[in-house]
């Protein structure tokens, strides 16, 4: 075999192999359905509704969970984007221009209708729910760059609340020498228990190997719904007067940053 057909030979294999290679690493992007685990790191602003209490610096929040990313039968491009995710996060509040009390038996914050229990002076508190979400958004893609896709969502965040702890800190009554932090309080209520945000995020997609990608977006979701509601006075458990019980107004937006591998 000349030098000639050596080179042609050499080249038909290279061809071949880069060509299969192409194919594998487009696997990915025909499959009209994508399932995989997720993990996000959000900040949370919480934008407050009157000046009795005031956000306490930028909350946090951690999420691990599945992810789902669906094509419409007749377009690649257009599909929709859901999952379930687990979401604990942290935010907190100080006290504004007028004292802020409670009363509290053991762990439990006592409402309005309760009667009883030690009063309790606030001056800060901190929030850490664990919420299930379940998003449900438009997806947009483009189609296959080399190994990449890039993609844009809009639509809703549906988180619904599964648990909550209270930490406070401020002077108990009954004792009003020192600081005093109340860890672990309840309050059935204290925190709207659905929290409803719309929003939008970009992202891109790696197909590295086979149909496995590599997933990275980052989000932003405007608050829609209260993050604490009480449907009636009497089950108010903040007041900073005789009988001036009021409860926290406030909603909440959220950055998050999301990092997905979908099969």
């Amino acid at each position: 075999m000349n030098k000639a057909s050596k080179i042609y030979l050499f080249s038909i294999l290279n061809l071949f192999l880069f060509s299969s290679q192409l194919l594998v690493a487009q696997e990915g992007s025909t499959k009209k359905l994508q399932a995989g685990m997720t993990g996000n790191f959000g900040l949370n602003f919480n934008q407050m509704g009157d000046n009795k209490m005031m956000k306490d610096g930028v909350g946090t929040d951690l999420s691990v969970g599945i992810c789902l990313h669906t094509s419409f039968k007749n377009s690649s491009n257009l599909g929709l984007a859901t999952g379930l995710e687990f979401d604990f996060q942290k935010f907190g509040y100080k006290v504004g221009a007028d004292s802020v009390y409670y009363r509290y038996t053991d762990n439990a914050i006592l409402q309005k209708d309760e009667a009883g229990g030690t009063i309790y002076r606030l001056s800060s508190r901190q929030y850490n729910p664990v919420y299930v979400s379940i998003p449900l958004m438009l997806l947009f893609r483009t189609d296959p760059i080399g190994d990449w896709k890039y993609f844009g969502k809009f639509g809703l965040r549906n988180s619904f609340l599964v648990s909550q702890k209270i930490n406070d800190t401020g002077v108990d009554l009954s004792a009003p020498t020192a600081v005093k932090e109340n860890t672990n309080m309840k309050s059935l209520g204290e925190t709207f228990f659905y929290k409803g945000s719309i929003g939008f995020s970009a992202g891109a997609e790696w197909n590295f190997i086979g149909s496995t990608s590599l997933v990275s977006e980052l989000g932003f979701f405007y608050g829609l719904t209260p993050m604490h509601y009480r449907f009636s006075k009497d089950n108010y458990t903040l007041y900073s007067g005789a009988d001036n019980y009021f409860y926290t107004k406030a909603r909440q937006n959220q950055l998050i940053l999301k990092i997905a591998i979908l099969f």
